[in-house]
């Protein structure tokens, strides 16, 4: 019986010992992702502007360093110099007019991460003196930098119009 009641007391001491020490589920809050919701919004209709002034440094100033660019209809761009040659070919078309505006936008609990997507309007003259119209959509990736402020590390968009047929 003495054996039976040690064995039932270390039993119930180390079930104790157990549940004490066990790594509780926290009960966090998630965080409030509203502020940088805010941000990238913000930095997002301010990127708008810059695209409008035709800049290419403007445009390149809300890239991060290493930032992964998907323009549509040509490669990814390999280098920082391909990057900036890429956004100049877009905003040295002659009249260009660019806009674009985000449908959603989202930021992960961790507040680390943030995306946009939306869709944009751009027109141009064409070299025969013609417009071309296009309008699509555009998905940004946004990462929270050292600072505390955001940087877009991915950027790609693409029309929403059918291809153009083969010209004769």
């Amino acid at each position: 019986m003495t054996k039976t009641l040690y064995v039932l007391a270390l039993s119930c001491a180390l079930t104790w010992i157990g549940c004490g020490s066990a790594p509780q589920p926290s009960a966090a809050m998630p965080e409030n992702t509203s502020a940088a919701e805010a941000a990238i919004r913000k930095l997002d209709a301010d990127w708008v502007k810059a695209a409008q002034t035709k800049s290419a440094d403007a445009w390149l100033a809300f890239y991060a360093a290493d930032a992964t660019v998907l323009p549509p209809n040509e490669a990814i761009p390999a280098s920082r110099d391909a990057l900036r040659k890429s956004i100049e070919g877009l905003l040295t078309l002659p009249n260009l007019s660019i806009s674009w505006e985000p449908a959603k936008v989202e930021v992960a609990k961790s507040g680390e991460l943030g995306y946009l997507y939306g869709a944009y309007d751009l027109s141009f003259t064409d070299p025969k003196g013609g417009v071309v119209k296009d309008h699509g959509k555009n998905v940004e990736i946004w990462k929270k930098q050292a600072d505390g402020g955001w940087k877009c590390i991915v950027d790609t968009w693409n029309s929403d119009l059918p291809l153009a047929p083969p010209s004769k």
